[in-house]
Order: structure tokens, then C-alpha cells, then sequence
């Protein structure tokens, strides 16, 4: 994958739907390394003029003054009471990560809140990286790792999520970050017919 630096004015996306249960989402990186076949996100590549379908998994866009930004946005006492869902459009704990630890830095500043909702969705076991902090930020708020898990299915996993953890270190992942007392759990999405489905 080719890293690129992305400058943002804001880290925080407003979500106005009804339906979800949060105010607020947080993207830390801009297209995802795992290259997910289902992923419904790869449009959002278009808007910077990259309409290859490789362009989203190729080219990850790294918002490095992220972490600064909350501060300034939402300083930890308007953050009190707020529902922020880190990692809607790409995952937060993809391998940029590692390189890069935006998400780390973030939630760095969000463990200064008293009485926020967060909810964290990732396919990464790397997230267990951070559960000194996960703990700190459950302790004054609500916090819930959600992991995807498509398929039990290595075989069709990396079909489908060819370059992202198997399954089995997504399951080893939560059981380990429960064993710690985080909230965690599995998002099982998306349901393919005929595919992970059955009748």
C-alpha cells in the first residue's frame, strides 16, 4: 500500500440518521489496507478523484493531525454525554496503524472524557494493543468493541477479506479484551445469501 498524508479541517463527521445509534463518526485513515470484496466504502475514494476499485485498498490516506483536533472540536467537557463511533468507513486498527498510531492518539484525548458513548468496530486483533487505555476510557465512560466476523470459514474469509485478520485472532482478540473487562462483541455483517447464509 502507498501511504499518503491527508490534511482535514475536522475529524468529526456529524451522522444525522435516525437510525444509528451515535452523533458522531471518526475515520482516523481514508481507505482500508484489507480490501474487503463487500466493503461499502469504496466510493468514498471517488470524491478524491481515484475511480480504480484497487484505488481504496492501494492508496490510505493518513489523517496525522487527527489526534489535535478533537481538542479543539469537542475539548473532553463538551465530549461529556456525546455517542462517537471510531472506524465506520475504514478500520481503525489496519495495518497503517502500526505505522502510524492515529487511532491510539485519539483515543489518547478521549480518555480525558467523563460520559462519552464510544463504540469501536474493527477485524483487527491489534486493538488488544490498547487495552491499558480502553481501560482507562471504560472507567469514566461507555465503551464497546464491536469485531466483524463475516465467516467462520478461513477458506471463504480470505475470499471475501484477503488481507485481514482470520477469523480465529479475531475471536482470540475479543475473548482476550473481555477477560481485561472491556465490553466487547461481534458485529456479524454482512450476511451474503447463499454465500454465509443459508436457508
Amino acid at each position: 500500500a502507498e501511504y499518503l498524508s491527508l490534511e482535514v479541517r475536522s475529524i468529526l463527521n456529524r451522522c444525522s440518521s435516525e437510525r444509528m445509534p451515535f452523533a458522531w463518526t471518526i475515520n482516523p485513515y481514508r481507505g482500508c489496507e484489507y480490501g474487503c470484496r463487500y466493503c461499502y466504502a469504496r466510493y468514498t475514494h471517488e470524491f478524491m478523484g481515484l475511480n480504480r476499485w484497487e484505488d481504496f485498498e492501494e492508496k490510505i490516506y493518513v489523517k496525522r493531525d487527527a489526534p489535535r483536533l478533537p481538542i479543539r472540536e469537542l475539548p473532553p467537557e463538551r465530549l461529556s454525554g456525546q455517542s462517537i463511533a471510531l472506524g465506520t468507513a475504514t478500520d481503525p486498527y489496519q495495518p497503517a496503524e502500526r505505522r502510524y498510531g492515529v487511532t491510539r492518539s485519539l483515543l489518547s484525548v478521549m480518555a480525558l472524557a467523563r460520559d462519552l458513548r464510544l463504540s469501536i468496530t474493527t477485524k483487527s486483533d491489534l486493538v488488544t494493543r490498547d487495552i491499558a487505555l480502553l481501560q482507562r476510557i471504560a472507567a469514566r465512560n461507555s465503551l464497546q468493541v464491536n469485531f466483524t466476523v463475516t465467516t467462520l470459514d478461513r477458506r471463504l474469509a480470505r475470499i471475501l477479506e484477503f488481507r485481514a485478520p482470520t477469523p480465529e485472532l479475531r475471536l482470540k482478540a475479543l475473548h482476550t479484551l473481555r477477560q481485561a473487562g472491556i465490553v466487547a462483541g461481534v458485529s456479524l455483517a454482512p450476511i451474503l445469501p447463499d454465500i454465509t447464509d443459508s436457508r
